[in-house]
């Protein structure tokens, strides 16, 4: 690795967690964390198989690692080699034509993003993490990002991977980069949310878009938080998608905007400033028959300052008092968004929890994301019982246990009971690939 390796007890520890909020509150209080033996930084897409085969070889266990922005504790891997791909950041190939770009999975997003940017395209991928998120780990844990609700997932950008499997050989691109193909079962299909267990991405083909010229920011005030959800139901299946909805409870909003009304936030972005005036006005009569009042761009802008910044503004909020934070998010469809978000807001009443925050966010034709901000007294005890109650809501009343942010360490527990057998099946898949059991071991995959 000409010395590109380290098991400096510093770079041990810098290692030994992700912003998993619980690794978090371990360290703050002096708790030691399971570290890894060592981490390598490769170049290259060959120095990756080197180091995956030498693994093999020796029976070390391995974990890929990129931003380390994730919050489930995926890549806490103890006695395990690290492998860091953010060398491997160039831009291989953008093709203004075709409308999409082809990367090495350790570049990070945001410089994705401004050399997109110079060339008047965008990706439109902005999830909170998107100061220290890299390309790899945002296909290994099936990212959404802040713009999803017009256009999509990472799942819906990822025209085609490339990996390193667990034994060291290799998964290359196909050999054309397509739109589409009915070729049998895609294997970047596997890969999407394997959050490392079943190998390491090293490339990936990416749609991007033209930066659209033409935009509507505003904010409007609702009666309840079900008359703002049931407006954006009905924009979002009305066809007059928004590039951002983001609906914010009472309470959530008084944190956030010191306003304390249920609160919609909208962004429209289109490449037709006719079109775009058109979507503005129907969206207004929808907003208008559920009894939604214009309150102003300002709280866009607000958010828009701050929206990457939420777990240090949650840290320096709640620490000083004693306290901890945590974010749950769910999914459901609109039949079972409200039960969730009552039954959850009740997950106050746990002893130690002190508040409960939440929004609706990334709409779907068939639901939405609900996101949970809690606050609680710095216990882990605590920490799994607020765990163990949200897990039980979200299973019982229609959601399901992750909308985005994985499952890792944290939500291995629980994921049985929302897939069942398809587990199962699953490690099947991840024995076939990985007998030796050496690709992020000890996560839902085994």
């Amino acid at each position: 690795m000409g010395g590109r390796c380290s098991s400096s007890p510093d770079t041990l520890r810098i290692y030994s967690r992700d912003y998993w909020p619980l690794a978090l509150l371990k360290e703050v209080k002096g708790e030691e964390l399971p570290l890894p033996i060592a981490v390598a930084w490769p170049e290259s897409l060959e120095e990756v198989v080197k180091l995956v085969k030498l693994c093999n070889e020796y029976r070390v266990p391995f974990v890929p690692y990129a931003g380390g922005s994730g919050v489930i504790g995926a890549t806490i891997c103890e006695r395990c080699l690290v492998i860091d791909v953010k060398r491997m950041n160039k831009v291989i190939h953008l093709s203004e034509e075709d409308s999409y770009v082809l990367v090495e999975s350790g570049i990070m997003l945001r410089k994705l993003e401004e050399f997109l940017n110079g060339r008047g395209f965008t990706l439109r991928h902005f999830p909170q993490s998107y100061p220290e998120a890299a390309i790899g780990g945002l296909i290994a844990t099936k990212s959404v990002g802040q713009y999803s609700t017009k256009y999509g997932g990472i799942e819906d950008l990822l025209i085609d991977l490339e990996a390193v499997a667990p034994d060291g050989g290799v998964i290359p691109l196909r050999r054309n980069i397509v739109p589409r193909a009915s070729t049998g079962p895609e294997i970047k299909s596997l890969l999407l949310g394997s959050e490392g267990q079943l190998g390491i991405i090293t490339k990936a083909a990416l749609k991007v878009f033209k930066i659209p010229p033409f935009d509507y920011k505003n904010s409007f005030a609702f009666k309840s938080f079900e008359d703002a959800l049931m407006a954006v139901k009905e924009i979002v299946q009305s066809g007059l998608t928004p590039a951002v909805a983001r609906v914010y409870d009472e309470d959530d909003s008084s944190v956030r905007f010191g306003d304390g009304r249920d609160l919609l936030i909208l962004i429209l972005e289109e490449y037709s400033k006719p079109l775009l005036e058109a979507k503005v006005s129907e969206i207004g009569r929808i907003i208008s028959r559920y009894g939604g009042r214009e309150a102003g761009e300002d709280y866009v802008e607000k958010w828009l300052e701050k929206r990457f910044d939420v777990i240090s503004e949650l840290k320096k909020l709640v620490v000083p008092m004693g306290l901890w934070f945590e974010t749950i998010e769910t999914a459901a469809t609109w039949s079972n968004l409200i039960k969730i978000h009552s039954k959850f807001k009740e997950i106050k009443k746990v002893r130690g929890v002190y508040a409960v925050l939440a929004h609706a966010s990334h709409f779907y034709e068939v639901g939405a994301c609900l996101y949970f901000t809690l606050t609680y007294e710095a216990d882990e005890k605590v920490y799994w019982d607020i765990w163990r109650e949200a897990m039980r809501v979200v299973l019982e009343n229609g959601g399901t246990i992750s909308h985005h942010h994985g499952i890792g360490l944290l939500r291995r527990e629980w994921i049985f009971s929302e897939i069942g057998p398809s587990l199962d099946y699953l490690r099947r898949i991840k024995s076939a690939l990985d007998p030796r059991k050496l690709s992020n071991p000890g996560k839902f995959l085994g």
